[in-house]
């Protein structure tokens, strides 16, 4: 697992990005539905950039401005010393990403921070779990390298003091619902999601030669 030490947003965040799955894109990797994924990895490829979407809801903001708060207070509360990263490349594909909130320094455990100041929101992620759509950028971490053994995702909301981080951790080992009546191992999801990103990196090549030839 290569570890690339810079900020995220930075112009060598973005370029690293070019033409390559992070976690939003492994949800299009180990999905059933049909999508664009490798045309729109051979469109960037085939540019040099990534288009940048400059908008910047509140709750988008709010997620940046409060992110560093979240982490130094989860430290605090766990005793792990999570460092700040720009992106760790996976060990199976050039063309395989994902972007943490943190790296502990033994680099077997991530953290997601997801920052609100909808309270309700707080609540519901401590009672009932994560949101299913943040379940394919959890398990792209554990995709990336063998050396991810937790994934810590913290919510962060200052306005609920009674309890202002609610942490769940994830394992390789952890049971996930796919359906209402299918459950399944994260282990099973990164196996799947690994066979489909070497396929979908030999027809982005492939494509990419007949499309310039």
């Amino acid at each position: 697992m290569k570890v690339l030490y810079y900020d995220q947003l930075s112009p060598e965040w973005w370029a690293d990005k070019v033409g390559s799955i992070g976690g939003k894109r492994f949800g299009q990797v180990i999905s059933t539905r049909e999508n664009r994924l490798v045309y729109e990895l051979i469109n960037e490829t085939l540019n040099g950039y990534v288009q940048q979407d400059d908008f910047m809801s509140d709750d988008m903001q709010f997620g940046v401005d409060n992110e560093d708060a979240a982490r130094e207070m989860y430290i605090e509360k766990t005793g792990i010393n999570f460092t700040k990263v720009g992106m760790i490349k996976s060990d199976y594909s050039d063309m395989h990403h994902a972007s943490p909130d943190g790296l502990s320094e033994c680099k077997t455990k991530v953290l997601e921070v997801k920052s609100t100041e909808n309270g309700a929101i707080h609540l519901q992620r401590y009672f009932e779990g994560v949101e299913s759509a943040y379940m394919p950028q959890i398990i792209n971490y554990f995709a990336v390298s063998d050396e991810i053994k937790e994934v810590h995702f913290v919510s962060y909301c200052p306005y609920r003091t009674e309890r202002p981080i609610v942490a769940h951790i994830f394992t390789l080992g952890t049971v996930i619902n796919v359906s209402k009546t299918k459950s399944v191992t994260i282990a099973d999801i990164v196996n799947q999601g690994r066979e489909q990103i070497v396929m979908i990196e030999k027809e982005v090549k492939e494509k990419i030669e007949q499309f310039t030839f």
